[in-house]
């Protein structure tokens, strides 16, 4: 994608720029209420999105826009985390780029949270899907990854423009069982408080969803993606997504997908699949 070329030292997390998120930007809709809106970049894979499902970066693109239509309402705490991320996807398929635009607003707020939810469109004004994110407001800064520092140790390499999302987070499927989508230590999955992503854990979980999909019965899109978060997940170890089948149809399958890091569960999700029309 080809934000990502842009210079290490920026105000985006690399996780941003790795997934071509333009800045973020405040504005009014139609009826004179407060918006946010944010771009992704989608230049480099809009052609293959006839014959292949990108819906898994959508996790990126919303966590970030919707955390900060909160993050811009937090007072003077610290940070916000995502507790719940919800995404319904109403076009799998055919994307029209050069890129996609997130509109989002709050829904509501509390002292210790809220809620804020947004439509997606491509450039040609299509709606692709929405998403729901609850958030909680925290004391606790994390720690900062430093990669937005100069002095900061150099980075990976970003992977090639074009190339799938699985080698946009540097995971790997293993097939078994169960599948599972493995992603090893990774700076560039980073959100600016020190842990992996959280768009980058539902990209990783509909990466996972989908591959249990294809080898589940019928040929399926990803539809809806219900995700809890539990705690954060460090850098410093294998972070692992499972996929199991709850239930295979002929027009509906749904499954479940659970993220562990340390042996502990981290993140807990419920992916369903339509097929393709």
């Amino acid at each position: 994608m080809s934000i990502a070329r842009e210079p290490a030292v920026t105000d985006h997390s690399v996780t941003q720029r790795l997934f071509g998120l333009g800045v973020p930007t405040r504005g009014v809709n139609d009826c004179g209420k407060p918006v946010n809106r944010m771009s992704m970049d989608i230049g480099a894979i809009a052609a293959h999105t006839a014959d292949t499902s990108y819906s898994g970066v959508l996790g990126v693109l919303l966590d970030d826009l919707l955390g900060f239509t909160l993050w811009d309402r937090r007072g003077t705490r610290a940070g916000i985390v995502t507790a719940e991320l919800s995404i319904d996807i109403f076009t799998p398929r055919r994307w029209q780029g050069p890129a996609l635009w997130a509109e989002g607003r709050l829904l509501a707020l509390t002292a210790d949270g809220g809620t804020s939810t947004a439509h997606v469109y491509d450039s040609t004004g299509t709606l692709i899907g929405t998403g729901t994110l609850w958030g909680n407001f925290v004391d606790d800064p994390g720690h900062d990854s430093g990669a937005a520092s100069p002095n900061a140790p150099q980075l990976p390499d970003f992977p090639e423009l074009g190339v799938p999302p699985l080698e946009w987070i540097g995971g790997q499927i293993e097939n078994g069982p169960e599948v599972r989508v493995v992603i090893p230590p990774n700076p560039l999955v980073s959100n600016k408080r020190g842990y992996m992503h959280g768009g980058v854990q539902a990209c990783a979980m509909s990466l996972a969803a989908n591959a249990a999909l294809s080898g589940a019965g019928p040929d399926m899109d990803t539809a809806s993606v219900r995700i809890n978060y539990f705690r954060p997940v460090s850098l410093d170890s294998d972070v692992t997504f499972t996929a199991a089948v709850i239930k295979s149809g002929r027009a509906v399958s749904v499954i479940r997908v659970t993220g562990t890091s340390g042996g502990q569960i981290c993140t807990e999700a419920t992916v369903t699949g339509r097929r393709l029309i």
